[in-house]
C-alpha cells in the first residue's frame, strides 16, 4: 500500500465484505439502496451503448459482474480486497466471467473492453492515482469505449446542513460551487460542459466522520469532473444522481427518506441533473476520445 488513504480503504473493505455482499445482492432488497443504483447506472449504459465487454475496478462481491455477463460477452472483476474475491468466486461461476484479487494498478490485461467502470473508487484514491486510473483506463477502453464511475458529491456540502456545510462555508469556493448548483437547474448537459470549469483538486479541510471508517474520501462537483475528463481526453456523456436526499442527512434514515431516493432512479425525466446538487454523490459515463 503507498499511502495511509489507502491501507484504511483495504482494511476496511477486507472485514466489509460480508456485509457488502449482503447490500450488493440484487434479488433481496427490495428498496433499491446506494450500491444498488450505482449497479443499475452501468447495466443502464452498457445496454444503451451495446457494450459487449466490462471491466469492473473495485467490484466487490461480484454482484455488477454477475448481471453484466448475462448481457455482455466477457466480463471481468478486480478487487484488491481479497475476502471481497473469494465471495465473488463462490457466488458467481459464468465461463464468461473473471475474479481478480489484485491491484487495478500492477495489473496487465491481455484485452481491451468496451466499458469500464469504476463504482466508489475514485474517492479513496490520492489525487495523482485518480488521474493515473482515468489514464490506464482510457488506454484499456476500445476505441469509442465509455467509462463509468461515481464520486462523492461536493456540491452536497453545501445543502447537507451539517459539519461538511459549516466547513465549506468557510472556503472561498463556497460561491463557484453555489453557482455551479444553480446552473444545473438552469441548463441541458451540452450547455453545461461547455462551462468554464472548476479546477480539479482535493477538498482542503479535514473531513467529518462518515460510515466508512477512512480518514479522507475525495469529494468533487460535476465541474470538476469535466476538467479532468477533458484532460484526460474523455467527452461527459451523462451525469446522474446517486443517493437523492429529498431531507437533511439528520433526518434521512426515515424509510421515507429512502423512498424519495429510490423513485429518483425510475424517473422517467431524462434530465436529471436538477437532482444532483441534493444527492450525497453522482455517476458519470464518458466517453474515450482519439
Amino acid at each position: 500500500m503507498k499511502y495511509l488513504q489507502q491501507k484504511q480503504t483495504k482494511i476496511f473493505f477486507e472485514n466489509d465484505a460480508l456485509n457488502w455482499s449482503i447490500k450488493s445482492d440484487f434479488k433481496k432488497n427490495k428498496i433499491i439502496n446506494t450500491i444498488q443504483e450505482r449497479n443499475f447506472y452501468v447495466l443502464k449504459n452498457i445496454k444503451k451503448y451495446k457494450l459487449n465487454s466490462l471491466l469492473d475496478v473495485g467490484c466487490g462481491a461480484g454482484d455488477l459482474c454477475n448481471e453484466a455477463a448475462m448481457m455482455s460477452k466477457k466480463v471481468v472483476g478486480i478487487d484488491f480486497a481479497n475476502n471481497m474475491i473469494k465471495i465473488a468466486k463462490k457466488k458467481f461461476k459464468k465461463k464468461n466471467l473473471n475474479f481478480y484479487a489484485e491491484d487495478f494498478f500492477n495489473k496487465k490485461f491481455n484485452q481491451k473492453f468496451d466499458c469500464i467502470s469504476a463504482n466508489g473508487f475514485i474517492e479513496y484514491l490520492s489525487i495523482s492515482d485518480i488521474k493515473k486510473f482515468l489514464n490506464i483506463s482510457w488506454l484499456n477502453l476500445n476505441k469509442n469505449g465509455v467509462l463509468v464511475f461515481g464520486t462523492r458529491n461536493r456540491l452536497f456540502n453545501l445543502y447537507s446542513l451539517n459539519d461538511f456545510s459549516l466547513n465549506e462555508l468557510k472556503k472561498n469556493t463556497f460561491k463557484k460551487f453555489y453557482q455551479e448548483s444553480i446552473l444545473l437547474n438552469k441548463l441541458k448537459l451540452n450547455q453545461f460542459i461547455k462551462l468554464k470549469k472548476n479546477s480539479f483538486n482535493a477538498v482542503l479541510f479535514k473531513q467529518p466522520k462518515t460510515g466508512i471508517n477512512v480518514d479522507k474520501r475525495h469529494q468533487f462537483s460535476p465541474l470538476q469532473i469535466v476538467d479532468i475528463l477533458q484532460k484526460s481526453k474523455f467527452k461527459v456523456l451523462d451525469f446522474h444522481p446517486i443517493n437523492f436526499h429529498p431531507v437533511p442527512p439528520s433526518k434521512f434514515n426515515d424509510k421515507s427518506s429512502a423512498l424519495f431516493s429510490n423513485s429518483i432512479y425510475f424517473l422517467k425525466d431524462n434530465n436529471k441533473l436538477p437532482y444532483i446538487p441534493f444527492s450525497s454523490s453522482f455517476m458519470i459515463a464518458a466517453k474515450k476520445l482519439t
